[in-house]
C-alpha cells in the first residue's frame, strides 16, 4: 500500500504500537503526522500535529510520548500518544531552562536511551551541536538539561542504550563511543570515552545504529556504502 501526503515532503518516521494498533510517526515538513498502519493494506491518517515548517523533522518515543525535532526552531516538541486512536493528543514544547546555556531552538535529531529515561539531542542549537543530554524520569513533558560530551565536539546523530552513546560526528568524520553513567561533571562536560574514535571510509559520519553487537554507520557522500563494526569487545 501507498500513503501520499500531497504537497509535504517526508524526513524521517518512527513506529509506535499501543491497545492492538501499531502507528507510524511520520515526520512531514509541516508536522508529525500520526497514521494507522494496523492493516498495513489500508493506511489511515489520524491527525498531524501542526509545527513549524521543514525539511528536517526526526522523532523518537519513550513511554507514550513523541519526541520532535527540527531545524525549523521552536524547540523540542512533546507529544502525549496516551489518547490514540483518538485524534485529540496534548503537545507541550520544551525551549530549555535551568542549566541549558540558552534557550533551545533548531535540533538535527535525537535518540532515546529507553532503559535509562533520558534523551540525546544533536546537532542542536546549544554547545556548538555536540550529543545533550536532558532527563525524562521525573517528568517526561519537561525534561532536565544534564551535560553534554564535548571532547569531539559537533554529533550529527546517535545511538545510546543503557547509558552507553555512539555519537556520529559528521565534520570530524568520526563515530565516538562513550559510557554516559556519570551525568554529572565540570561545566556540564560529561562522558568517559571507551576507545579511540572510529574513523569511517568516507569520513564523513552521518550516523549510527546497534543492532545486537553489530553497529551500523553511513557516510553522507555521494556513492557511500553501509559500513559494520564488530563492538562485541
Amino acid at each position: 500500500s501507498q500513503t501520499i501526503y500531497t504537497g509535504q515532503t517526508l524526513s524521517n518516521i518512527w513506529g509506535y504500537a499501543a491497545g492492538g494498533k501499531e502507528y507510524a510517526l511520520v515526520g512531514a515538513k509541516n508536522g508529525m503526522i500520526v497514521t494507522d498502519v494496523t492493516n498495513p493494506a489500508a493506511p489511515v491518517q489520524i491527525v498531524q500535529i501542526p509545527g513549524v515548517a521543514s525539511q528536517w523533522r526526526e522523532i523518537k518515543t519513550y513511554q507514550h510520548y513523541a519526541y520532535i525535532t527540527t531545524e525549523g526552531g521552536g524547540g523540542l516538541q512533546i507529544v502525549d500518544l496516551a489518547p490514540l486512536p483518538g485524534a485529540s493528543l496534548p503537545v507541550y514544547t520544551y525551549t530549555g531552562g535551568g542549566l541549558t546555556p540558552v534557550a533551545l531552538s533548531t535540533i538535527h535529531a535525537l535518540q532515546v536511551d529507553e532503559a535509562k529515561g533520558f534523551l540525546y539531542l544533536y546537532g542542536s542549537n546549544l554547545v556548538s551541536g555536540r550529543a545533550c543530554v536532558f532527563d525524562l524520569n521525573q517528568d517526561p513533558t519537561a525534561p532536565a538539561y544534564k551535560g553534554y560530551y564535548n571532547p569531539v565536539g559537533y554529533a550529527h546523530d546517535g545511538y545510546v542504550n543503557n547509558d552507553t552513546m555512539y555519537a556520529a560526528h559528521i565534520y570530524a568524520g568520526q563515530v565516538s563511543i562513550v559510557d554516559m553513567t556519570n551525568k554529572t561533571g565540570v561545566n556540564n562536560q560529561i562522558g568517559v570515552t571507551l576507545t579511540a574514535p572510529i574513523t569511517t571510509p568516507l569520513a564523513f559520519s552521518h550516523n549510527t545504529w546497534r543492532y545486537g553487537n553489530t553497529l551500523f554507520t553511513t557516510d553522507e557522500k555521494p556513492n557511500s556504502t553501509l559500513t559494520s563494526y564488530d563492538i562485541s569487545d
